[in-house]
């Protein structure tokens, strides 16, 4: 006997990908269903309606609206050395982002390059560490 099956899938507009796991492209009986088990997957529905798989949404969303970053953070070895650069991340596509520690370039007048470097030195810093 054959049987004609109608059935949905979804796929992202942007990198083309389906909604299931890799190599399994999942199949819904309605609209209705496969949108519900987008967004259950984190799936985001763009411009004109434009569907969004979990990967490609966050970062075309940061495209558009900017970046959600988390404060910046000033890192310590476990050994208690300060390390030469600070970092934070955004709290959407995960994008990271990193700066010279502000202590290192003079940030806080108190304490310029040259004072750090000899903070450095003294915790015992490798001299080729400190003149990065």
């Amino acid at each position: 006997m054959v049987q004609v099956h109608t059935c949905v899938s979804v796929h992202c507009d942007q990198c083309r990908g389906s909604l299931g796991s890799p190599g399994f492209e999942a199949h819904y009986a309605t609209e209705d269903a496969a949108l519900d088990a987008a967004a259950a997957a984190g799936w985001l529905v763009g411009p004109g309606g434009r569907l969004w798989c979990s990967a490609c949404g966050p970062v075309l969303t940061c495209e558009v609206e900017g970046h959600r970053f988390s404060p910046w953070r000033h890192p310590v070895i476990s050994d208690g050395r300060p390390v030469l650069s600070d970092y934070r991340h955004c709290r959407r596509c995960c994008l990271e982002e990193s700066r010279p520690a502000r202590w290192l370039i003079g940030a806080r007048p108190e304490r310029g390059k040259s004072t750090a470097a000899g903070a450095l030195l003294a915790a015992g810093t490798d001299v080729a560490e400190v003149a990065r």
